[in-house]
């Protein structure tokens, strides 16, 4: 029998349901109302007077390349998925304006990748998305999955001041985020030289078998290297990579020192392209040191940057 209190209760919940029905309603139209589409994240106005010139031409995988030919094929591993391009004309001229491109990538993540391919640290750094850059003639930042480059068209004298104001007006139409990749907090480590990190989709180093992963600067020493970070996904990709890297380095006439201990696979090697190598594992990741005079100088960093990991 179905106890009179247990009645009560369920009585209430029925009587509850269309409230609580309405409200899940409201908020999942609410979250889907915030989200825009690629076509609409380019405002009408990207600053005061500079309006569109035309519609927004729109871009997919199968015919990106016929408007950034020679550089599509660079985004399609990022998860590529649409374009938007439209040009703002400054007022009261016909040729001068300010082309506004923004990618929807796959993930923030790959967001990241494309865009760290063109950021150096030498151009000046912007506070808008989640970071951005910016020179005379253009600005590029990243936010959530979307990748944007604000560039000029013929002579404008007032590019700064422009190109800001079109980025904050393109991110305010972005979901509010300025979340960076959480891998990135891996490789902060002493020795790292700010804002070089870079994520690669695939072939890490040139190397198949190394998959997808980060590099950044580091300096040991007064002498620039490269750390590493594999994201191998499982344990057995991350063991399986040594057992790749080894055999290629036996082919190419080097023989490896590898070693286990508790924490994983460890290996130094003189490799024929980057020099002095060290490679650590743990759990999914591998993280390495290449570039070194001799690989035993990365081990004070290896060990940094094993504990940066997520712990198993």
């Amino acid at each position: 029998m179905i106890r009179m209190t247990h009645l009560i209760r369920m009585i209430r919940l029925l009587r509850c349901a269309p409230v609580v029905t309405a409200v899940l309603l409201f908020t999942f139209s609410s979250l889907f109302a915030a989200e825009k589409t690629i076509d609409d994240i380019l405002p009408e106005e990207c600053v005061q007077g500079w309006a569109m010139d035309g519609k927004v031409t729109t871009y997919t995988p199968d015919n990106l390349y016929k408007y950034i030919d020679g550089e599509a094929e660079l985004y399609m591993p990022y998860g590529f998925r649409k374009a938007a391009t439209v040009m703002y004309l400054k007022p009261g001229s016909a040729d001068t304006g300010i082309v506004t491109n923004i990618f929807e990538m796959g993930s923030l993540l790959e967001a990241f990748g494309i865009y760290s391919n063109y950021r150096t640290p030498a151009l000046e750094q912007v506070r808008i998305g989640a970071e951005g850059f910016a020179d005379e003639s253009q600005l590029m930042f990243y936010q959530d999955r979307y990748f944007v480059q604000i560039e000029a068209s013929g002579s404008v004298t007032e590019g700064g001041f422009i190109f800001r104001s079109c980025a904050e007006a393109v991110s305010r139409n972005i979901a509010d985020s300025k979340e960076k990749p959480r891998e990135l907090q891996f490789l902060k480590v002493p020795e790292a030289v700010p804002l070089t990190e870079k994520y690669y989709a695939s072939g890490l180093l040139g190397h198949g078998f190394f998959g997808k992963g980060f590099t950044g600067e580091v300096t040991i020493e007064k002498a620039r290297a490269k750390s590493v970070l594999m994201l191998a996904g499982s344990e057995k990709a991350a063991v399986q990579v040594f057992t790749d890297y080894e055999k290629y380095l036996k082919e190419s006439k080097v023989t490896p020192a590898l070693a286990r201990d508790k924490g994983g696979n460890i290996l130094h090697a003189m490799d024929p392209l980057y020099k002095g190598v060290v490679l650590a594992q743990s759990g999914q990741y591998v993280v390495g040191v290449v570039g070194l005079k001799e690989p035993h100088d990365g081990d004070a960093l290896i060990a940094e940057l094993v504990k940066n990991l997520p712990k198993r």
